[in-house]
């Protein structure tokens, strides 16, 4: 039975380099976490959700990335690859499979985990007539990650690189989007979308939410991260 969710875009294609030391040219997506290749939680965490469709970004490493996704889709999931053939960014690489996603999708960070209701992520993205809809999570390193401004009734004001030391609003690596957002890039071109597509969408008065979800935050592109949850990937009693 088809699901009545939209598709999910996973961001695979990353050099990983802030996780080289341990990884050496190993994609970050296809690290060990629990002796299974991080992809197989994602994709596990997704079809949990509901999600029937996923379309898998590649770029770096892209052959072995595919294989490994493939190993472990699981049963009732249909998985589609995008492969860029040179580096695109997150938001050059969404460009690039937008033909396969429609006009609403989700979007993950193939390196971070954040178990998200999606349904309810949506339901919100809808009721609020949103652009973008992303999941933000404290954390005490806003300072080294950049945080996210949000206004009280959760509209996103803007990104800042350095904030001052302690407890911010980041990004959770978890998204629902139109696909208009995706207009101004063309396809094949290079774009950040945390760092152009976001900002321009709010520079030209684009609502881009927040969903603040409090569950545990993983972002296995850190060597201390990883090295952490290695063992135990930290999981919720409840999606939110």
């Amino acid at each position: 039975m088809a699901s009545n969710l939209p598709p999910v875009a996973v961001l695979a294609g990353g050099l990983g380099t802030r996780i080289r030391v341990i990884a050496g040219t190993t994609p970050k997506i296809l690290l060990l976490v629990e002796a299974r290749p991080f992809i197989a939680h994602l994709l596990e965490y997704l079809v949990g959700q509901g999600i029937d469709k996923v379309v898998l970004c590649t770029g770096h490493g892209a052959a072995q990335v595919w294989d490994a996704a493939e190993t472990h889709t699981p049963p009732g999931m249909t998985l589609i690859e995008s492969r860029e053939n040179v580096p695109l960014g997150t938001g050059g690489a969404i460009k690039n499979a937008i033909h396969q996603l429609g006009e609403t999708f989700f979007v993950l960070n193939g390196d971070t985990y954040l178990e998200v209701s999606l349904p309810a992520l949506l339901a919100r993205h809808q009721k609020e007539q949103a652009l973008l809809t992303m999941a933000l999570v404290r954390s005490e390193a806003a300072a080294e990650k950049g945080s996210v401004r949000v206004a009280p009734d959760g509209r996103i004001l803007d990104f800042r690189e350095k904030v001052d030391a302690g407890t911010g609003l980041i990004n959770g690596g978890v998204y629902i989007t139109r696909a208009t957002l995706f207009e101004g890039c063309e396809r094949g071109e290079a774009a950040s979308l945390e760092r152009d597509l976001i900002p321009r969408a709010l520079a030209s008065g684009g609502t881009i939410l927040g969903h603040l979800v409090e569950n545990p935050f993983v972002d296995i592109g850190l060597p201390e991260d990883y090295l952490r949850v290695r063992d135990h990937l930290p999981k919720s009693d409840r999606w939110q």
